[in-house]
C-alpha cells in the first residue's frame, strides 16, 4: 500500500495597514479573523476572512508573499 502525502495551505487576502502604502495584496494564512494579522512576508495587513488569496483582485500581488504562498 501506498500512500501520498500533500501538505496545503489555504491564504486569504489583506491589505497593507500602513498609511501611504502601496496598494498590494498580501497573502495571510487561514484562518484567519477580522482585523489586524501579520502577512506571510511580514507585513502588519487588514484581513478580511472572506477574502479568498486565490480569487484576482484589482491591486497587485506582494512578490514575496507571490513566492511564499503561490
Amino acid at each position: 500500500m501506498t500512500a501520498t502525502l500533500h501538505a496545503t495551505s489555504t491564504y486569504a487576502t489583506s491589505a497593507a495597514h500602513l498609511p501611504g502604502a502601496a496598494r498590494l495584496s498580501h497573502a495571510v494564512a487561514r484562518p484567519v479573523v477580522d482585523g489586524l494579522d501579520q502577512s506571510v512576508c511580514g507585513v502588519l495587513v487588514t484581513v478580511r476572512a472572506g477574502q479568498d488569496w486565490a480569487a484576482p483582485s484589482g491591486a497587485g500581488r506582494c512578490e514575496e508573499c507571490t513566492r511564499i504562498a503561490g
